[in-house]
């Protein structure tokens, strides 16, 4: 037989409303006072938990982001005909060179990238995306891929764009944050994107941004080399800061998050720059409690399969 405290447990957590809740738990002998303050108690975390919802679907609203997404197994016609079915707008490009011309505030783009190993391969690219109804663009980007059966593998990759009223010395204080967290990132992206082993996602660890006054000087101590795990070609070219670590994915969940992240680290930049490495992912200053727990379980996905 449960106990009164079960009992009780049992009543609050049911999914009916307040009034049957206060007469099944009136009947159990507890006292009208002691009711309303349970039920106080238990709406108050169902408020807090709602708003934690809703800030793991948010994405900031004044920041722009685009994202490359690197994938085969993709032939463009059904690509095409995947998308149109969700009613996104795509521009099918035959030619590299043209591919990152621009940019768009409407369409998609398919373009050939030559780094891709396996049949098919694309690289999908979004138009400029904003907010929540850019995460819900994107998701059904997502979907379309995942519905003819795109695939990734280690020549893959996923690239962010993060744009919109960046300072200058914000961009410099993200090169210098993203050097200090690269070492705790690595724990949550896959082997292959870890330390200096992604050719065309090198560490930028060796780097002192620290003593960079422009952007000049961060090109110039990058030797103009965009193969970086954060790109100092990007802001001249596109205006956006370009986040490249990323591996290969169309897991709508896992590159909203990674977006948050992107997002959230160059705001953050703004005002602030970290002086070490975080000890551990729960230490980064600028990610919520959901966004934490994300990036743990990544973590202990990733050791339990290289285990």
């Amino acid at each position: 037989m449960k106990t009164l405290n079960e009992q009780i447990n049992d009543v609050v957590k049911k999914n009916v409303c307040v009034a049957i809740k206060r007469r099944e738990l009136l009947e159990l002998g507890l006292t009208s006072a002691d009711v309303s303050v349970l039920l106080a108690n238990e709406r108050r975390a169902a408020n807090a938990l709602a708003r934690e919802r809703r800030a793991a679907n948010a994405i900031e609203s004044n920041m722009t982001y685009g994202v490359e997404i690197e994938c085969y197994n993709a032939p463009r016609d059904r690509v095409l005909e995947a998308m149109g079915a969700r009613n996104l707008r795509v521009e099918n490009i035959s030619n590299y060179g043209c591919a990152h011309n621009g940019n768009s505030t409407e369409r998609f783009k398919l373009v050939p990238d030559g780094s891709i190993s396996g049949i098919d391969p694309v690289e999908c690219v979004t138009p400029i995306l904003r907010g929540n109804n850019g995460l819900n663009t994107l998701k059904e980007c997502c979907g379309a891929l995942n519905a003819i059966g795109a695939r990734v593998n280690k020549s893959t990759g996923l690239h962010v764009h993060v744009g919109g009223d960046i300072t200058e010395k914000q961009l410099i204080n993200t090169f210098a944050n993203y050097k200090a967290l690269e070492p705790i990132i690595d724990t949550f992206m896959a082997a292959s994107r870890r330390g200096n082993n992604a050719f065309y996602a090198k560490s930028v660890m060796n780097y002192n941004f620290a003593s960079c006054m422009s952007i000049d000087e961060i090109y110039a101590i990058m030797h103009g080399d965009r193969y970086h795990k954060i790109n100092p070609c990007s802001w001249s070219r596109h205006n956006t800061i370009e986040f490249r670590q990323h591996q290969g994915s169309t897991d709508f969940k896992k590159i909203k998050m990674w977006v948050r992240f992107c997002v959230k680290l160059v705001i953050w930049s703004k005002e602030n720059v970290l002086t070490e490495t975080p000890a551990t992912i729960n230490d980064i200053p600028f990610l919520n409690d959901v966004e934490k727990r994300f990036f743990n379980e990544r973590v202990n996905e990733l050791s339990a399969t290289a285990a």
